[in-house]
């Protein structure tokens, strides 16, 4: 009954997530266009029922209730209500009228809101509900994410922090001469200009015609395109790849990306790397920067390839984010070949052969699985932190 109840409140919450989700991208026609709003109902409901099946106790048992009144008050104060009865109508194929599904609707939204307040009003029935006190003596027995880091000599950090100063050195001269080019000279500003509003349209249609344009040099200004891609611009690389598949051919489009994006995310982690992490240290604090750290270090390579399947992430925040922690460059570069590979081969496949709805279909699979690796994560973050009180109940 437990499992039962896990799984309903886990399905229901994906749900409602979903839901979110598909409002905010009605905000946006353009990120709409890119994966249906039906597609994104499916994921969530899916990654809710993973959640169920991988957990066997409900931890944040108001969730539910506050992503639904987001959901609600984003509604109705950006005056979208009926978008949510079309939404449903695209998730579940429902060919009626939409004011008359307004009623039936509501019917079942009132059902599912008694099942879960059921649920939480008896949890302690099937669970252990901890009280404020408890819960405080619990994160207390945690171990801390620090302390599962690897401690480094004093001579190994005296080595570390003399190779980052030289590699500093070197990006700022760098990016001093990528600047003076840029402003002095005109064509080089023009160019790089039109590449970034080019990308920024989101339209892998534009890109195309973009990256033709150049003839044969197309594959030299895709290379160049997704270097830029990852230093520069905040935009999802599958764009890019997505194109490469279409003018180049799956194969030789995937070879393209792939070995354009290793290039990009490692002079992401380089710059990131060279320039140092004080600024970032100042703008959060060290005590975080060290959890990052240490999260790098222990799932990095899940970390890497879990952003890198997910279509609508760019990684590279990642690859500057890896930059700015102590996770080894070669730990990194080997898990963003490996991670980026199925996913470059998959949506090279998908720009090269599907298009419309058998591509959207396919992202979204990939989105799905992607989020799978996440349960496996937490799973794994929440075993490692609970190790201590496991140890400690064993004895």
């Amino acid at each position: 009954m437990q499992r039962l109840r896990t799984l309903f409140y886990y399905l229901s919450t994906g749900l409602a997530i979903g839901y979110f989700l598909s409002l905010l991208l009605t905000f946006h026609t353009k990120y709409e266009m890119m994966i249906s709003l039906a597609l994104i109902i499916y994921i969530f409901i899916g990654f809710g029922i993973m959640l169920g099946i991988a957990y066997d106790r409900i931890g944040y048992k108001y969730l539910f209730f506050c992503i639904e009144a987001l959901t609600l008050l984003t509604a109705l104060f950006t005056g979208r209500i009926m978008q949510i009865i079309f939404i449903t109508k695209e998730a579940f194929l429902i060919n009626i009228p939409a004011k008359k599904l307004v009623l039936p609707f509501v019917i079942v939204v009132a059902v599912i809101n008694l099942i879960n307040v059921y649920i939480i009003a008896t949890l302690s029935k099937y669970q252990k509900v901890y009280t404020k006190e408890e819960l405080k003596a619990i994160k207390e027995k945690e171990i801390k994410l620090k302390d599962l880091r690897e401690t480094l000599s004093e001579e190994e950090i005296a080595k570390r922090k003399q190779i980052r100063r030289k590699q500093r050195t070197i990006a700022l001269i760098l990016i001093a001469i990528s600047l003076i080019v840029y402003f002095a000279v005109p064509s080089v500003r023009s160019n790089l200009n039109n590449a970034f509003a080019t990308i920024s349209q989101l339209d892998t249609k534009i890109v195309i015609e973009y990256l033709r344009s150049y003839g044969a040099w197309a594959a030299v200004v895709s290379f160049i395109l997704m270097i830029l891609q990852s230093i520069a611009a905040p935009i999802p690389a599958f764009l890019i790849t997505l194109s490469n598949a279409a003018i180049f051919g799956w194969v030789w489009g995937a070879v393209l990306s792939w070995s354009s994006a290793m290039v990009g995310a490692a002079v992401c982690f380089y710059l990131a790397r060279a320039l140092g992490r004080g600024p970032v240290e100042k703008l959060t604090s060290k005590g975080a920067m060290e959890s990052v750290d240490v999260f790098f270090e222990r799932y990095g390579k899940s970390t890497i390839l879990i952003c890198r399947l997910l279509p609508f992430v760019s990684f590279d925040f990642v690859s500057y984010g890896a930059g700015l922690t102590n996770m080894k460059f070669w730990s990194f570069f080997v898990a963003t070949g490996i991670g980026q590979l199925p996913a470059t081969i998959v949506y090279s496949y998908v720009g090269g052969t599907l298009t419309g709805g058998a591509q959207k279909l396919f992202l979204g699979l990939m989105s799905l699985f992607a989020l799978s690796i996440v349960i496996g994560i937490m799973k794994k973050v929440y075993n490692d932190k609970h190790k201590n009180i496991k140890n400690t109940q064993a004895k």
